[in-house]
């Protein structure tokens, strides 16, 4: 039987009760009801499996660290750089349906962050500004420019930190970011922030004292899907359930550390690179009211509404997101004005309506209150009717 750490357990059935709670706040009409079982009834089907996993013909590089640790990437394809980052628990193959539908035009390079699949930390530990070091590390290995950098979740945090902290690196290597279901700021809500700050101190602790971390039975697949929103792959749900059963203990622990002290506002508003936002209308870990406060704050972007999708973009909408890559791509390239009309002039399966423009000043103004108050629920609320209403 697979085991995972009870410090690991214990903060997944927090996070996962937060996730309810942002759930019911933020869409009270889906809520009366179950969020639908993986493979269950519905308008729309499932990715296939085979696009779920790793084609044959990746490349494994590993790139090392300045403080002696090692990351671990795989890529496929030629020209422009699209550099993606997964979210905490997951790994680099998570982007399997982007190195299938991508690499045909792009160079799409995967990355393992330290502590997930087989990148090792070295010895400056954990953290966002590691997270971005080492970004900024693979960008300066592998000598690339013009890219496109993906993130997901914490992969999106990461980016952000980058941002603030590698400004230099951003304006000469990256042209573009996508910050795919993630948030600026006050990743866990203040209800349940100070619980998981104590499990993840109380784990850092044992694991510094050389205790290490006491075991149970994971919550395994009925908790992951809550990652997910409607009608996602049985096999996806799977295979996120057991990219977190194999996690090293310590390295979650001391990853969920950095997302709680995650705060890149300053950052971002100071940040001029074209940047374009993606959230799902059933995302209960970054819902739609943290997207559309984290486009507002950057000066240039655009933020994408997907009705009925969930947390795992990538594997639940790969044929969305391609569509949007390419069309933030052709906005960057100046063949096109915006996301918006690029969508609007190229078949696919998003909608011009589902594209918003952000601040142009990139200012956050009153959302920066709101964000987790009734205000932004309610904000969110009318966006999300409206949203399954073009959906359907």
């Amino acid at each position: 039987m697979n085991k995972k750490p009870l410090i690991l357990g214990a903060g997944v059935v927090s996070i996962a009760a937060a996730a309810a709670g942002a759930y019911r706040a933020t869409h009270p009409h889906e809520a009366r009801t179950p969020t639908p079982p993986a493979g269950g009834r519905g308008r729309r089907r499932p990715v296939a499996d085979d696009l779920l996993e790793l084609p044959d013909d990746v490349v494994h590089r590993e790139v090392p660290t300045p403080d002696g640790g090692v990351v671990h990437l795989v890529e496929r394809g030629e020209g422009r750089p699209i550099v993606l980052l997964h979210g905490i628990t997951l790994r680099s193959d998570v982007w399997s349906p982007q190195l299938h539908q991508l690499a045909d035009r792009y160079r799409v390079i995967a990355v393992d962050l330290r502590g997930h699949g087989t990148s090792r930390a070295g010895t400056a530990g954990y953290g966002m500004a590691r997270l971005a070091r080492d970004l900024r590390t693979v960008l300066e290995a592998l000598d690339l420019h013009h890219a496109i950098v993906v993130g997901h979740s914490m992969g999106g945090m990461t980016a952000m930190q980058f941002c603030g902290d590698h400004p230099e690196v951003l304006a000469e290597r990256v042209d573009g970011m996508v910050f795919v279901a993630t948030r600026a700021h006050q990743v866990f809500p203040p209800y349940v922030r100070r619980a998981v700050q104590e499990l993840a101190t109380l784990g850092q602790a044992r694991i510094e004292d050389g205790r290490g971390l006491p075991s149970r039975a994971s919550g395994g697949e009925r908790l992951t899907r809550l990652a997910f929103g409607d009608r996602p792959s049985r096999r996806a749900v799977e295979l996120v359930a057991e990219m977190g059963r194999s996690m090293d203990p310590a390295a979650f622990v001391s990853s969920a550390q950095g997302l709680l002290e995650h705060d890149a506002r300053d950052a971002l508003r100071g940040t001029r690179t074209p940047s374009l936002v993606v959230v799902g209308t059933r995302d209960v870990l970054t819902p739609v009211p943290a997207a559309r406060h984290l486009a507002h704050l950057l000066p240039n972007s655009e933020l994408v509404v997907l009705p009925r999708a969930g947390h795992q973009l990538m594997q639940e909408r790969p044929d969305e997101l391609a569509e949007l890559i390419d069309g933030f791509v052709a906005k960057i390239e100046g063949d096109q004005p915006s996301v918006a009309q690029a969508v609007a002039e190229e078949p696919g399966p998003v909608r011009p309506t589902q594209v918003e423009p952000g601040d142009p000043a990139g200012s956050d103004g009153a959302l920066d209150a709101a964000d987790h108050g009734a205000d932004a629920a309610e904000h969110v609320d009318a966006g999300v009717d409206a949203d399954e209403t073009v959906g359907r």
